[in-house]
């Protein structure tokens, strides 16, 4: 594969990733890209964790939940070498936990939102995801095959799709109560809000309450309203998909029309 990359304009993530020549999704091995930066990855039960990073200013030691999934244990040692390259300098202690570790937290300018995004762009580089995205609607079929190919969460896997996209894109969790987290990218229009609970006439609702993990609707249009609340849009379709979660969430995608320019 022959990249054209402005290497300036990578994120930190990425260019730790580019240091290492990195050009494919295997390549992304978390475990040697920690060892060659002094850190060794320890595979252990926590509780109330999950994470933790033990260092001097040369060397140090990152124990992940091994109650937790794959996917989420690389989020996390993504996370961590946040801290590391980011805080290396002093010593750290560092434990974090699951509310620190949420994929969606990747905006507030905090030490952990910033840990988060360092970790999105390390498993899912842009400069790769990107090829796989590039004039693709951000479909939840486009989500779960770039999520299979890097080896990343659905939920992270559509912000980081959502963040890539041209169109107007919202990516929303939620449960059988209410929602949970919504992420927009940069191009939602700021006054337009997801509905709070799951509408009982959208097929994402019986998928909600009778859908078993990994099902999913079908990519089609629905009227706005039962999705958004805002101005104008009681004549507005958009297009939406959903996928069935574990413990009974489903994680939505929903995208509005493009106005003509």
């Amino acid at each position: 594969m022959t990249l054209k990359i402005d290497v300036a304009l990578l994120s930190p993530g990425e260019k730790l990733l580019w240091e290492y020549g990195i050009l494919t999704p295997d390549e992304i091995d978390l475990e040697a890209i920690a060892a060659d930066r002094g850190l060794l990855i320890k595979h252990s039960p926590l509780d109330g964790a999950d994470a933790r990073l033990v260092a001097t200013k040369t060397a140090g030691i990152i124990t992940v939940n091994s109650r937790t999934s794959e996917k989420r244990q690389r989020f996390s040692i993504g996370h961590e070498l946040g801290h590391w390259e980011r805080d290396r300098k002093h010593g750290l202690i560092n434990l974090c936990t699951k509310s620190d570790l949420a994929q969606h937290n990747q905006i507030a300018k905090t030490s952990e939102a910033e840990a988060n995004l360092f970790s999105a762009d390390l498993i899912l580089p842009p400069y790769l995801v990107s090829t796989r995205t590039q004039s693709k609607e951000a479909s939840i079929d486009l989500i779960l095959n770039v999520a299979d190919e890097f080896r990343t969460s659905r939920e992270a896997t559509g912000i980081r799709v959502a963040r890539l996209t041209r169109a107007p894109t919202l990516v929303v969790v939620f449960g059988q109560r209410q929602r949970t987290w919504t992420f927009k990218n940069s191009v939602w229009p700021h006054y337009v809000n997801p509905v709070n609970v799951v509408h009982h006439d959208s097929p994402s609702f019986n998928l909600l309450f009778a859908g078993v993990n990994g099902e999913k609707t079908r990519d089609q249009k629905e009227p706005a309203l039962r999705w958004l609340v805002g101005d104008d849009l009681r004549m507005v379709d958009v297009k939406v998909q959903s996928v069935k979660l574990a413990f009974n969430n489903i994680l939505s995608v929903i995208r509005l029309p493009v106005k003509p320019c």
